[in-house]
């Protein structure tokens, strides 16, 4: 693995790669060894923070690389976190920018420690916005560590890693409408979207401990602007690296069907579905491969086999209420399609007894009453 992190030791380096494997546990045992072992660190504080935030937010099915981008976030759920991890978490931001924050009070001017308290500060933001929903002090913390960023490459251009906050968060600016951009204080960060994607890239391309991160990023930025080839590129060479970071595999897959590969699109969503029941994955999200697999056959006319996948997500261990109530009102409009209306009836009445009223609820009832059709 090639991980320029730091401290630069056994542990660390283990703890990255169970990380980006999603083996969270594994990669806090890694981590909390560190940090025993460097107590005056921010780095290592800041590396145990982020698995820590990171797992709760996979935990609760809120880990996605599009819900970052922008203020999507502000529309999304509350994510649930166990009080004794919320106050490791806190703990944790506060002892890693402690250690910054003394640092410079000694030595302003010190890169490493003004780039250990961005990264804290880009954690913090993510902690704000996703789990407390405070979302002012989300966007304070997101506008702390472009500053810090900034200043890092002020006084050392190439000191690559602090080329992603920077490069990131002039992305994202420069693709917000201005009223978000206002909404999110975004407004005093100039510059381009290819800007922003050319510092990512060389930040991916350094192989400094932010380099993992950035090649997730710069894939994702890709994609958006519709470079799906070099975006394709990036996300295999990030599954291939990580195989059990089940997100690596959904972002390949989802890659394939928007870049109009569909028959590969299929095929992977399929092996990611075969894999999850092999446990091949910590933290699987096999719904969105199911759901997915269903829109594509929906699309090619293969109605049955769109209705066995959507059909699927209600066996799945990880499938909550409203995932459940989504799939099987699609399969019951499959059944209609295929003129099966006992079939589509038996789903419509089982989306009504999942909850008392839903869009899905609602739509159910208007399907007892009127077959679907395809628009």
């Amino acid at each position: 693995m090639s991980l320029g992190a730091r401290p630069d030791d056994a542990s660390t380096r283990d703890g990255f790669e169970s990380f980006y494997n999603s083996d969270y546990d594994s990669a806090i045992q890694d981590f909390e060894k560190t940090l025993k072992a460097h107590p005056d660190d921010p780095f290592a504080a800041n590396h145990l923070l982020e698995v820590f935030l990171v797992r709760e937010i996979d935990r609760e099915g809120a880990l996605s690389s599009e819900l970052y981008v922008g203020t999507d976030f502000l529309r999304t759920k509350k994510v649930l976190v166990d009080a004794q991890v919320r106050v490791r978490i806190q703990e944790l931001t506060t002892q890693a920018l402690s250690l910054s924050d003394e640092r410079l009070r000694t030595k302003p001017n010190d890169t490493d420690a003004l780039y250990a308290r961005g990264v804290t500060r880009s954690l913090s933001a993510l902690y704000e916005g996703v789990i407390e929903k405070t979302w002012y002090s989300a966007f304070r913390e997101a506008l702390g560590a472009y500053d810090d960023h900034k200043r890092v490459l002020e006084l050392a251009p190439n000191y690559s890693d602090a080329k992603l906050v920077v490069g990131v968060y002039t992305y994202i600016a420069a693709a917000l409408p201005i009223y978000e951009r206002l909404v999110a204080f975004l407004l005093s960060i100039k510059g381009s979207k290819a800007e922003g994607i050319e510092d990512i890239r060389e930040a991916e391309i350094a192989g400094g401990e932010a380099s993992v991160d950035a090649k997730t990023a710069l894939s994702l930025f890709l994609s958006r602007e519709h470079q799906y080839p070099e975006a394709l590129s990036l996300t295999r060479e990030l599954y291939r690296s990580y195989p059990r970071n089940f997100h690596y595999g959904l972002s390949e897959a989802d890659l394939l069907r928007s870049s109009g590969n569909i028959a590969e699109a299929a095929a992977a969503y399929r092996n990611l579905l075969a894999q999850g029941q092999q446990n091949i994955f910590p933290h699987p999200r096999l719904t969105r491969a199911a759901n997915a697999l269903g829109q594509i056959l929906r699309s090619q006319g293969n109605y049955r086999a769109a209705a066995d996948a959507f059909d699927s997500v209600a066996q799945l261990p990880e499938a909550d209420r409203e995932q459940t109530a989504s799939a099987k009102l699609l399969a019951g409009e499959m059944y209609d399609l295929l003129q099966e209306r006992g079939s589509a009836i038996t789903r419509y009445q089982e989306v009504i007894m999942t909850s008392d009223d839903s869009i899905e609820v609602r739509e159910a009832r208007r399907l007892l009453k009127h077959p679907y059709h395809s628009p």
